[in-house]
């Protein structure tokens, strides 16, 4: 058990720097997209909000939430003269320094935005500490989803509001159809993933999210809100150099050798030429997401 231990902790570690080296390149490309989303997380349920909310960011990435949650807390504090508490964690060091570097440029003091490096499977904080509990494309990625689902729970009070963001799947979601099928359509058969089971995928439709996280945590009344954003690219090199770099699916393309690489990726740069109708072309993509919120029983 404590050899097991070890093993899962050193991957943890190594996925956090895969996400270290990325988070530059994410805050770059994919920040403008997320906030967007994490904002309209935000407002679903900003009215439930308690005066002076202690609110916990699970995964933060680069801010995409917590910033303009900073914000709300700044404009109830000009308005009431109190405001509440935003706490920031990601297990990727280099996205909590980023946080923390744009909670400063916000002018937001210590005690209105804590950053924290949390691994999000096992939280260090108190249980029923939090008014409520976001999480903005993070829990849905981790190893262990449902020690995810029941650590967002665990620290949250009583009647308090759990809100996380999912991927719908290619089917109904074009950036990530665009993203999948020329890669799945170059891709070598032995490396082809043989099953879904433990991915994403499987909760990227309504119901299988809300079955999973009320089956995962004592979380009640759940209700679903599809929500689409357009995704606009520069070029569609730009998403092949984040592909690569992604710690999800770059960890598939590394299994390519150098001659496979250079197929999928023709197949990809084929896609994208043909979607922006030339090359050097900016990419419009409709991103589809389902928005869960819920609450602590």
């Amino acid at each position: 058990m404590l050899a097991q231990n070890r093993y899962c902790r050193a991957m943890t570690q190594d996925v956090a720097a895969s996400w270290n080296d990325h988070a530059e390149l994410y805050a770059r490309m994919f920040a403008p997209l997320t906030s967007y989303i994490a904002r309209a997380m935000l407002q679903t349920v900003d009215a439930r909000l308690p005066p002076a909310a202690r609110m916990l960011d699970i995964a933060c990435g680069s801010g995409a939430l917590a910033l303009p949650a900073v914000q709300r807390a700044q404009r109830e504090l000009a308005m009431t003269g109190k405001a509440g508490e935003i706490v920031a964690s990601d297990f990727s060091s280099a996205m909590v320094a980023l946080t923390q570097q744009a909670g400063a440029a916000l002018g937001a003091p210590p005690a209105m935005l804590q950053c924290d490096v949390q691994n999000g499977e096992a939280l260090t904080y108190a249980d029923a500490s939090f008014d409520a509990v976001f999480s903005s494309f993070g829990i849905f990625l981790f190893a262990d989803r449902m020690a995810g689902w029941r650590e967002a729970a665990r620290v949250l009070r009583p009647s308090g509001l759990f809100v996380t963001a999912v991927w719908q799947g290619p089917a109904t979601n074009p950036m990530m159809r665009a993203q999948m099928a020329p890669v799945m359509a170059a891709m070598p058969k032995h490396l082809m993933p043989t099953s879904s089971k433990g991915s994403w995928i499987e909760i990227a439709t309504a119901e299988a999210l809300i079955a999973e996280v009320t089956s995962a945590a004592p979380l009640v009344n759940p209700q679903v809100y599809p929500f689409t954003a357009t995704f606009a690219l520069s070029d569609g090199r730009l998403i092949w150099d984040a592909m690569q770099n992604n710690p999800v699916m770059g960890a598939m393309l590394r299994r390519c050798n150098p001659e496979e690489l250079a197929v999928v990726r023709t197949s990809v740069m084929n896609y994208f030429r043909e979607l922006a109708g030339g090359d050097g072309l900016p990419i419009m993509l409709d991103a589809v997401c389902n928005i869960l919120v819920a609450q602590r029983g």
